[in-house]
């Protein structure tokens, strides 16, 4: 029986951490495979911490998340100090759930052991594929056998908490082998899996390759019969599907992903970071160059105007049309749009009777209404109070959501 249920999710903060080794061909991130301005970067982001401390007005903080990029690039010390900040400005809470993504390739035992001192509890692998050929597709610098590797280490660090990437639709791969990395997921009995189709993003390495014939094209129907597998395999294994792309023990969801689908406010910090306070959606610029630059005005004008927690940011002199941080205020039908689009992702769907209480009854009305030619199609189910999509139907939500929009 389907659980409707909500998890209580609280506000988060986001850390981006823009650097990598090098720039992996299907990457669509903001990241700069260099790590020459990483100093510069860590105090113009350590200023930024101080800067919006009072962004989510003194709300408890249950989430922390280092995302990139690649955050397993940062020493122990460096995580160290910026959690430390975090802890003078913020409200953090005693049980907070704090993610670290990492790559393979900067993963050793005595690096997770220190990171598990430091206060992270929870990890977010990006492991991609059990499997070298499609790793060597992804160009990943990783293999297989360290991939495996860095899964003992984790559980012999003290990590219970853990979570790995991989990704299906591969044209290297085929119906038996993804099967298999679905097997070793399962042998290793992590709690949480975050699987995606292979998605060719306009301006990757891995996209020019293909558009020059230099790489295998990706072939949707493969992708679709991997999905199909991929939910067959969670369901028998006892494991929640509560988003498209997204599995997990029952109770073992990521709090800090699900507080972007439930509207829950939340800070982003860094370069490209986006944040939210129910009202507006700030995001910041993705140069690492134009941030660091920024960051000396953001700290002169935070103190000329201490009673200011969140100055405007100064433009730059080279280019007036840009800044370190845009904004947008939201009209009703945005924030209406967003919640079909977000909630339309997750195993609870969207909820008619919070519609009608937050956003009156013409929302709730004109939902229900465009959703019965919909479920009649059988492209959106209903229960009680809820509009939702199985797992067949979920490959389809961008369409279905477009069709409720406002």
């Amino acid at each position: 029986m389907r659980d409707f249920s909500y998890y209580c999710i609280m506000a988060g903060i986001y850390i981006h951490i823009p650097f990598c080794k090098s720039k992996c061909g299907y990457c669509g991130f903001y990241s700069l495979p260099s790590l020459k301005l990483k100093d510069r970067f860590l105090e113009a982001l350590k200023a930024e911490i101080v800067a919006r401390k009072n962004y989510l007005n003194g709300e408890n903080v249950h989430t922390i998340y280092f995302g990139g990029g690649t955050p397993s690039l940062l020493t122990l010390e460096e995580i160290r100090e910026l959690l430390h900040l975090i802890n003078i400005h913020f409200p953090v809470a005693e049980n907070a759930e704090i993610t670290l993504e990492a790559n393979p390739d900067s993963l050793s035992l005595e690096y997770l052991e220190g990171l598990h001192k430091i206060g992270i509890n929870r990890l977010s692998i990006g492991i991609q594929s059990f499997f070298d050929n499609d790793l060597q597709y992804l160009s990943r610098k990783h293999d297989s056998n360290h991939a495996r590797q860095c899964l003992n280490w984790a559980k012999q660090a003290g990590f219970e908490n853990i979570s790995i990437d991989l990704i299906y639709g591969l044209p290297t791969s085929n119906a038996e082998q993804w099967n298999r990395n679905l097997d070793l997921f399962f042998e290793y009995d992590l709690p949480h899996l975050s699987a995606y189709a292979l998605t060719l993003e306009p301006n990757s390495i891995l996209t020019k390759q293909i558009e020059q014939g230099k790489a295998l094209p990706v072939n949707e129907e493969e992708a679709i019969r991997d999905y199909a597998i991929l939910c067959h395999r969670a369901a028998e294994n006892g494991y929640l599907h509560y988003e498209i792309s997204n599995f997990c023990r029952r109770g073992m969801h990521s709090k800090h992903n699900a507080s972007y689908w439930f509207g829950t406010p939340y800070l982003g910090i860094g370069p490209s970071a986006h944040s939210f306070d129910g009202a507006s959606r700030q995001w910041n610029v993705a140069s690492v160059e134009q941030y660091t630059a920024a960051s000396r005005r953001c700290e002169e004008a935070r103190r000329s105007n201490p009673e200011d927690s969140f100055p405007r940011l100064p433009r730059f002199a080279r280019n007036d049309a840009k800044r370190v941080q845009e904004k947008e205020l939201l009209f009703p039908e945005q924030i209406y749009n967003e919640y079909v689009m977000l909630r339309l992702r997750t195993h609870w769907g969207i909820d008619l009777k919070w519609l009608k209480r937050e956003m009156g009854e013409r929302f709730s009305t004109y939902c229900e209404e465009h959703a019965q030619p919909l479920i009649a199609q059988g492209r959106l189910s209903q229960t009680r109070e809820f509009l939702y999509l199985t797992d067949e139907q979920m490959l389809f939500a961008d369409g279905v959501a477009e069709e409720l929009f406002s």
